[in-house]
């Protein structure tokens, strides 16, 4: 646990209001994770990510009939700020899924995964440019190569110095992780953090050290964290977080874990409250 709490503090104060997200959470306590009002509705709200200055947040709205996702998209003008009406990203295609959202180090580049290039449920890892403050904010999306198979690959999440951690999925019918490097060969997967059940939710911090991960190897799903000397060392064993639990939830799943750069506000997705909705917890 020591290796955990590098970064994870045990659990502080709870928020009373959920846009007020670092009010009473002293340095080093985790408050207790509030839902952020925008994104916990009767809807199905997963796939959360932020931009590193967590002042803006892309989700995904599954569809309860075709299970296909939207990409989502809403911003703050500062930490504890409300947050605007969410819209849907100008890319989106109602007949395909758009889902597993992570932004680049740098925030200029959304990688997502999408069935787009025949709307067939096969997920492949697409890209498109971001810049905040322009008329027009996003590009045009493009595949990812090699990430564009007939294996499902999702979550792509890159560090600064372009390695980067994906999920895909296995023979045995479940996902893993795999790490590589943009613009390189195939991604290999991850031995010391992968189980017989499926690994999601792929989160890399920026320095490559530290990954943040979604696991079906307890029930319900819970986020795991996992860290090394340095890349291409080993990675040390995973540890279960248990800082989030949700104040009057019930005993509900948490996945699609997300730390900001100064590691003071963190994001999850949960169905502690009936069905899936976003939170944030700060410190």
């Amino acid at each position: 646990m020591a290796s955990c709490m590098l970064l994870l503090a045990s659990c502080g104060a709870h928020i009373s209001n959920p846009e007020d997200e670092h009010g009473d959470a002293g340095p080093g306590m985790w408050s207790t994770p509030a839902a952020v009002t925008v994104a916990a509705t009767p809807a199905i709200e997963d796939d959360v990510t932020l931009t590193s200055n967590a002042l803006e947040m892309v989700y995904a709205i599954a569809d309860p009939m075709t299970g296909k996702k939207d990409l989502y998209h809403t911003s703050r003008t500062a930490i504890g700020a409300p947050w605007a009406a969410a819209v849907p990203l100008p890319f989106d295609r109602t007949a395909s899924s758009e889902e597993a959202p992570r932004f680049s180090v740098d925030d200029q580049t959304l990688y997502f995964a999408s069935d787009r290039a025949a709307d067939d449920g096969n997920l492949d890892i697409y890209a498109v440019s971001h810049t905040a403050s322009a008329t027009t904010p996003w590009g045009k999306p493009g595949p990812v190569a090699p990430l564009t198979t007939a294996l499902t690959e999702k979550w792509l999440s890159p560090c600064s110095d372009g390695h980067y951690v994906v999920v895909q999925s296995t023979a045995a019918g479940d996902t893993d992780l795999f790490e590589g490097v943009l613009g390189g060969g195939a991604p290999a997967p991850i031995d010391a953090l992968n189980t017989t059940k499926s690994e999601t939710g792929a989160f890399l911090t920026a320095d490559c050290l530290t990954l943040y991960f979604a696991s079906f190897q307890v029930t319900p799903e819970r986020i795991f964290v996992a860290h090394r000397a340095r890349v291409g060392a080993p990675w040390q064993p995973p540890v279960e977080v248990d800082e989030f639990r949700i104040a009057g939830g019930n005993a509900g799943a948490q996945e699609d874990p997300w730390l900001s750069a100064d590691g003071r506000t963190f994001a999850l997705a949960s169905d502690a409250a009936g069905t899936k909705d976003i939170y944030l917890s700060t410190r």
